[in-house]
């Protein structure tokens, strides 16, 4: 089944459907409602925290392969968000402190289209898009407190800390219009820059912004969280309790849907497996710096740094 916003307000229109993407559904879910695979190791949430009153959102979920298609349409202002359709990705050792995440690789493959219809796999319809006013990201969401127990709730961890593979229309992450030194890294062929700053719940929001859109994805991010624990950014000792992928939806004149499939963590934990913090780069550094341990390798150059992993990085 598939929810579909009509043109009176607060009216849905549901309706049988089959996706381009994912098959026949499992499940369609909208609003805050949830629904937890038969495997019980997913979570999807619709989300849909702020609703404007106009619009809709509904997800439609796929236990086998793991898909889901979220189709929502929000045409008030731009500079708010209203969703979050996503899945929760789980893994034994959460909650697990930063400093013991050894590894963590993260996967998927995502498409977003103008319209109900999902689209072709990978695919970002653009200009369809851009026709429809629509704002919105796609990241990986995680949550983390120095509390274990607050860790594990959204609304009560102090520390956000978002991985952006998508962005389109007036999406910006907090703090993209503050002057302060950028600093940017690369993972397989995806760069990366950091923006932080803080929500009107007062969690400190940090997100790692991809350059370009990211359909596919695959990639060990641990450098991404490692550099801010071990810049002083975040506790060492802050829980990460919550991982998610999904999109946050701002904007949309008419539906937009969005399609995710092949998401997935692989979660290792020990002795993070990197330079300590007193030969880590610093933002600062205006000459080219070159550290090397094992298989990391740091390099500073124009208050930019690039990590590579080797082998892990796929």
């Amino acid at each position: 089944m598939r929810c579909l916003g009509r043109a009176i307000p607060l009216v849905l229109l549901c309706i049988k459907q089959t996706s381009a993407s994912a098959g026949s559904y499992d499940a369609t879910v909208c609003d805050q409602k949830t629904y937890t695979s038969r495997s019980g190791k997913l979570i999807y949430v619709p989300n849909a925290w702020n609703p404007d009153g106009h619009g809709f959102q509904c997800m439609s979920v796929r236990d086998s392969p793991p898909a889901f298609d979220a189709t929502w349409r929000w045409p008030s202002a731009a500079d708010t968000v209203h969703s979050y359709p996503h899945v929760k990705l789980t893994a034994p050792a959460l909650p697990v402190t930063l400093s013991n995440i050894s590894a963590m690789h993260l996967r998927s493959e995502w498409a977003m289209g103008a319209g109900s219809t999902p689209s072709p796999r990978l695919s970002v319809d653009t200009a369809g898009l851009a026709s429809l006013d629509v704002t919105a990201n796609v990241a990986f969401d995680m949550f983390a407190d120095r509390n274990a127990e607050k860790s594990v709730k959204e609304t009560m961890a102090e520390t956000e800390i978002m991985i952006w593979l998508g962005r389109f229309g007036y999406a910006q992450p907090l703090g993209f219009n503050e002057k302060r030194p950028r600093i940017s890294l690369t993972l397989g062929n995806v760069e990366f820059t950091l923006y932080y700053g803080q929500n009107q719940r007062g969690t400190n929001v940090f997100s790692w912004v991809a350059a370009e859109n990211a359909p596919s994805f695959s990639a060990e991010v641990s450098p991404l969280l490692q550099y801010l624990w071990r810049e002083g950014l975040v506790s060492a000792g802050s829980f990460v309790g919550v991982v998610a992928f999904g999109s946050e939806a701002f904007r949309s004149v008419d539906n937009v849907t969005f399609s995710a499939t092949d998401f997935e963590m692989h979660l290792d934990t020990g002795a993070a497996p990197t330079l300590p913090p007193e030969e880590l780069p610093k933002s600062g550094s205006s000459r080219p710096t070159q550290h090397v341990r094992g298989s990391w390798t740091w390099l500073v150059l124009n208050m930019s740094i690039i990590g590579t992993v080797g082998a892990v990085l796929l």
